[in-house]
């Protein structure tokens, strides 16, 4: 995760514009699978209007409220057209807030969007003014958002920003104007116009294997092909058909299955039939007299025991390291030192992730540590590869750090293919504050982990949305992995009006927030804004704050990675609670967590006479009626142990 937030990129006018398509990705290696995304066959089109669509346009003159912020208001001196405009002005750089409006028929799935508008500045210092589109789950956590850059012009230009797509899951789109962070002076908006463009007809990901296209022995039984069709607003799903062909490495064809239309399609196969080696499935929509219109075709490779990577995803998302399971414990970290690795160590981490490429001899100690590496690796650079790729600290490698698959293709496809292609044994780790596509996911990267860092220490903060962040991104990759990084800093440290660091009961809850969500690792970021505290917070202190929280997570990993769940615990329902149940070496296990800031009782059954420890606090839970009652404190997390007395 580079420090720099989407709210960051709002307030450095660094150019976002979502421009460009998608490339293919490169070949795979003799011993791996990689997905790659061809081109639409040349075929007859489906005769239907894909024209884009504008859904909402404003001159600004009917005066709406909902873009009023405390430092905007209507002016009718300065417009382009009609009668008035928006004027945005900020008197001193103390104060950052947007200008916002809620857009209707922009949050479907996947749907692409533009916003444009015109904009013209006067007196500004420090920054520009500009113009952006975010999508927000229902609970207000962000999910996805389109950006440009800002402009000074004291003459109307036009600002526009996208296509960018709807993530999935958005309960809606938020058009933004706003003044860059310690900008000072007047900006105006006039004539807004949203459009809404087709999405593309055919989504495939692979539910399993989720991993590189790998059948491993013993992980997956059969393909498990997840399937969607999103055709344009006046046409149908069910006027289009799928064809999956299933074929071997000389081209033959395997299988071969034709789907009716519809939203969600699923192709199975079992992976028992197949020969070891190189497979291809070619996933073709179109017409259902036969035109082609979108292909998609999906490199897979059923492995023999002798070929199984040393460290890989299993079909469940986690990671398996020299045939164990390993839990991604892991702290951002910058130049590593051997003073970083002992502090790293005393707080619990297992994984160091370095800005920078490690020397041979921080490498060598990490591994003399028990700990492992996420090498940094934001480039193409084989030769990189091919250098580490065998050193035993090793654990993956960090690829990208806030580039999105869908306008930046261009970009994070080399960098994939460069470790693919060169580097069988580890996974590839990508970081974004958007939750990606899980087609577009899987092109790119083999792990993914959203970083939403919701806590500045201020009224308004939403801690517990870190739960819907890392819930959204695994239900685009079903059985894939995502390691979700958590806030540990003071965003005070980067000028993001942060006042504080998030304090002991924020860490530990978002941890288990993306915990209980699914997250097969968590990556803490950083341990350096934590020597370095703008609120001057002692680095010790709040190392210790952290190791509070991690070393708990280190004593149960065994426990989170089991996949057994325990069936017979049943918990009352209540719309701010979270769990998930375990079952492991004998015990069942329980662990909740409180989304709101408000305490919350609990109560739940589980079967037989026993008692419910709560681990770490001394204290245990006995039934009363058949079901055991506690409370949990405003963001608060409890986790039960049960066993039979």
């Amino acid at each position: 995760m580079n420090h720099t937030s989407r709210r960051a990129m709002l307030a450095s006018g660094a150019a976002l514009a979502s421009t460009g398509l998608l490339a293919t990705a490169g070949a795979t290696g003799p011993a791996q699978a990689a997905v790659r995304t061809g081109a639409p066959a040349a075929l007859p089109m489906s005769p239907v209007d894909s024209t884009p669509k504008v859904v909402f346009t404003s001159s600004f003159e009917n005066a709406d409220p909902e873009w009023f912020n405390g430092f905007t208001a209507y002016d009718t001196a300065e417009h382009r057209t009609g009668t008035q405009s928006l004027r945005y002005t900020r008197p001193d750089a103390s104060t950052y807030v947007f200008a916002t409006k809620k857009i209707p028929h922009t949050a479907d799935d996947y749907v692409p969007v533009t916003v444009s508008a015109w904009v013209k500045t006067a007196g500004l210092k420090n920054g520009g003014a500009s113009i952006a589109m975010e999508w927000y789950a229902e609970d207000g956590c962000y999910l996805g958002g389109g950006y440009t850059g800002a402009t000074t012009s004291t003459d109307w230009v036009q600002l526009t920003c996208g296509p960018q797509t709807a993530p999935a899951g958005a309960a809606y789109m938020k058009a933004i104007f706003y003044l860059q962070r310690q900008t000072t002076g007047s900006a105006w908006i006039d004539d807004l116009v949203v459009t809404r463009h087709e999405p593309k007809l055919l989504r495939a990901k692979l539910a399993s294997p989720a991993y590189r296209g790998l059948l491993i022995p013993g992980e997956h039984r059969e393909i498990d092909l997840s399937l969607g069709l999103y055709p344009p607003a006046e046409s149908k799903a069910h006027t289009y058909a799928v064809r999956v062909e299933l074929t071997d490495a000389a081209g033959k064809a395997v299988h071969t299955k034709t789907l009716a239309g519809a939203a969600h399609l699923r192709y199975t196969y079992p992976t028992a039939r197949l020969a070891y080696g190189a497979y291809t499935l070619r996933i073709s929509a179109g017409t259902r007299d036969g035109a082609v219109i979108e292909e998609k075709t999906i490199a897979l490779r059923k492995l023999r025991a002798s070929e199984v990577p040393s460290t890989y995803l299993d079909a469940r998302g986690r990671t398996r390291h020299n045939g164990e399971l390993f839990f991604p414990l892991g702290a951002y970290n910058g130049p590593t030192t051997s003073q970083n690795l002992v502090d790293l160590k005393y707080a619990a981490f297992n994984t160091v992730l370095s800005y920078h490429v490690p020397t041979a001899p921080i490498l060598d100690q990490t591994h003399a540590m028990g700990m492992k590496t996420l090498f940094t690796h934001r480039n193409a650079d084989a030769a990189e590869v091919l250098k580490y790729k065998d050193h035993p600290s090793l654990l993956g490698w960090y690829i990208n750090d806030e580039t999105p698959p869908d306008t930046e293709g261009p970009v994070v496809r080399p960098r994939y293919a460069s470790v693919i292609q060169n580097d069988f044994n580890h996974p590839a780790y990508s970081v974004d504050y958007r939750v990606w596509a899980g087609d577009d996911a899987q092109d790119v990267t083999d792990v993914f982990g959203t970083d939403n860092y919701p806590v500045k220490g201020k009224p308004t903060d939403l801690p517990g949305t870190v739960f819907t962040g890392t819930a959204a991104a695994l239900a685009e990759r079903p059985n894939g992995a995502v390691w979700t990084v958590i806030q540990i800093h003071n965003l005070g440290n980067y000028k993001h009006f942060g006042d504080r660091a998030p304090n002991l009961v924020e860490v530990r809850s978002m941890s288990w927030q993306a915990i209980v969500a699914g997250a097969q690792g968590l990556i803490y970021y950083s341990r350096f804004d934590l020597e370095r505290d703008a609120n001057g917070v002692p680095y010790a202190t709040l190392l210790d704050q952290t190791k509070a929280v991690v070393s708990q997570i280190s004593e149960l990993s065994p426990v989170i990675l089991s996949d057994r769940s325990a069936h017979g615990i049943r918990v009352t329902h209540d719309d701010d609670l979270r769990w998930t149940t375990r079952r492991h070496d004998g015990a069942d296990y329980l662990f909740v967590v409180n989304l709101s800031k408000e305490p919350r009782p609990v109560s739940f059954h589980a079967p037989g006479n026993a008692q419910a420890e709560v681990l770490f606090e001394d204290r245990a839970l006995i039934q009363s009626n058949g079901r055991y009652s506690d409370r949990l404190d405003g963001l608060g997390v409890h986790l039960y142990r049960i066993t039979d007395r």
